[in-house]
């Protein structure tokens, strides 16, 4: 078998696009990427053009070389578009996900004008920035900016941060409570099935490990606290 040589970043010399697409992945591109990853890894293999093959794996993308000899571990620039393929990936399986969210999977907080945009945010109530960012709510939602919270206990499962945000999700009036748990205004110990192990697993999934994190309504992760005007000028420029 041949051995594989793992790029950390690559440039492509030539302008990639979706033409082109090869017919199909060969016996031997399949072997050599899959000698790469654990054997109960779910691997996803299928052409992307003519010059590269596509792998998905769970959450993440990766590109390979016709034959599986190259796997390219680190961004994929496209000269001609000046697109990150990687990214791109990544942010189209970020968006699809949070599509996909039940509704006990995060705490809305909608506008109060008309809807302009939707952003997920990963936080915590312990993180002094997210309460900084919470202060702010009136003013996203008067923007016409839905705000979804997604919890992420940095200190995790079962750390005091988890504790209080279950009680808040458990409790009879989660938003009011949440404002509440911000100010450090929040002190009832409430339990109830609730899915804030899920939603602390859906930032480690996205590769988010720091808060507060945002994601665009187009997948794109922007990590820190934005003002109101700050974000929608972010928005409104896509």
């Amino acid at each position: 078998m041949k051995p594989i040589e793992i790029l950390s970043a690559l440039l492509l010399t030539c302008s990639i696009t979706n033409t082109g697409i090869a017919a199909d992945v060969s016996e031997e591109a399949k072997q050599n990427i899959r000698s790469m990853f654990e054997e109960t890894a779910e691997i996803q293999i299928e052409p992307y053009n003519g010059q590269l093959l596509e792998i998905t794996i769970g959450p993440k993308t990766l590109f390979a070389s016709l034959d599986g000899r190259y796997l390219f571990g680190g961004p994929v620039l496209d000269t001609k578009t000046r697109m990150n393929l990687v990214e791109q990936r990544g942010k189209q399986y970020r968006q699809r996900r949070l599509s996909q969210l039940a509704p006990d999977m995060y705490l809305s907080f909608p506008a109060t004008a008309q809807e302009q945009h939707v952003v997920t945010v990963f936080t915590d109530i312990d993180c002094t920035y997210c309460r900084r960012l919470h202060t702010y709510m009136p003013q996203y939602n008067e923007r016409g900016i839905t705000v979804n919270y997604v919890m992420l206990p940095r200190a995790g499962l079962n750390s005091s941060s988890y504790n209080k945000a279950v009680s808040v999700f458990c409790s009879s009036k989660p938003a009011e409570n949440m404002t509440l748990a911000m100010k450090d205004e929040f002190h009832q110990k409430n339990s109830c099935d609730q899915t804030i192990a899920d939603q602390f697993h859906l930032a480690l999934e996205f590769g988010i490990n720091s808060t507060p994190t945002m994601i665009l309504p187009d997948g794109e992760i922007k990590v820190g606290f934005l003002a109101p005007a700050a974000l929608q000028e972010v928005l409104d420029s896509d």
